[in-house]
């Protein structure tokens, strides 16, 4: 088990997950959840990477949910990432924070 997947396991029971109960994705009816990815989770907020499964095939998708009145609502994002080139899209990013410090 990569060292990645056993921080995202220790992350996920430190938030009250266990591996019975993966995290939930307030997904539309239209859309079948296949896998996710957390970027960021709170009470308030999910950003995730979701795999989902639709009417056309399967899809990977950048979300964005706030939580408002007990009830998610989806957030300025809910979109396909499947053409993004993730390589070029890392090594830019690694350029700025090198280049800036962050």
């Amino acid at each position: 088990m990569s060292s990645l997947r056993i921080r995202e396991l220790i992350l996920l029971r430190f938030l009250g997950w266990n591996m019975s109960d993966p995290p939930e994705y307030p997904l539309s009816s239209s859309f079948k959840l296949v896998e996710g990815y957390d970027v960021y989770r709170s009470s308030k907020l999910i950003m995730a990477f979701v795999v989902v499964e639709g009417d056309f095939g399967k899809d990977i998708r950048f979300y964005r949910w706030q939580k408002k009145k007990d009830a998610w609502k989806v957030d300025l994002a809910r979109f396909s990432v499947k053409r993004w080139e993730w390589e070029k899209i890392f090594e830019r990013v690694k350029e700025m924070k090198e280049k800036y410090g962050i």
